[in-house]
């Protein structure tokens, strides 16, 4: 297991992005969504900087048991996002539209964060990203989470007895990488 330290660009989320997460159509919003999600954009501006991501990769066939199924014969990275703990306090507050779009908002933002970093790791290697999964999707069981979480330590991730992450809006990933020449 090698761990990879990359620079990664935090890429904020757009409105567009968040309203669509919302599940408010962008040409739909009234004026109080859109004023809403544009508070939401700049609370995360001023608390990225508490964003944390890390990446391991394994080579081909040195996968441990839990990513054997995955690309055994490809290298495998697995990797944690989180937008840290300020934002999961922000979202304790009383429910309401701000608390709803900075819920989406995050969402997006996480999600951007892990692809990002994928990207960043798709150039550091010279390789292709496979699609990414994550525990819990299809048959890859989600108690493989507590693995991946144990993968790092100084994160400041969690995994709780029910597969969840802490902070929230934290997320992990699992890529195949094939080489640019195939």
């Amino acid at each position: 297991m090698k761990r990879l330290i990359l620079p990664v660009t935090i890429v904020q989320p757009t409105m567009k992005q968040v309203l669509w997460r919302s599940g408010c159509p962008p040409h739909e919003a009234g004026d109080e969504v859109n004023q809403s999600a544009a508070k939401a954009l700049l609370l995360l501006d001023e608390l990225s900087s508490g964003a944390v991501y890390s990446a391991v990769l394994f080579e081909a066939g040195e996968h441990p048991d839990y990513l054997k199924n995955l690309w055994p014969d490809k290298p495998v990275s697995v990797s944690v996002t989180s937008l840290g703990n300020k934002v999961d306090s922000l979202l304790e507050g009383p429910p309401g539209l701000d608390h709803f779009m900075l819920n989406s908002a995050a969402s997006v933002a996480v999600e951007s964060l892990m692809k990002a970093l994928q990207w960043a790791i798709a150039e550091e290697l010279n390789m292709i990203p496979t699609k990414r999964v994550a525990p819990g999707y299809g048959d890859f069981a989600i108690s493989t989470q507590k693995n991946i979480i144990e993968l790092f330590p100084d994160s400041g991730v969690t995994c709780n007895e029910s597969y969840m992450l802490t902070p929230v809006k934290s997320m992990t990933g699992v890529t195949g990488w094939i080489p640019q020449n195939n």
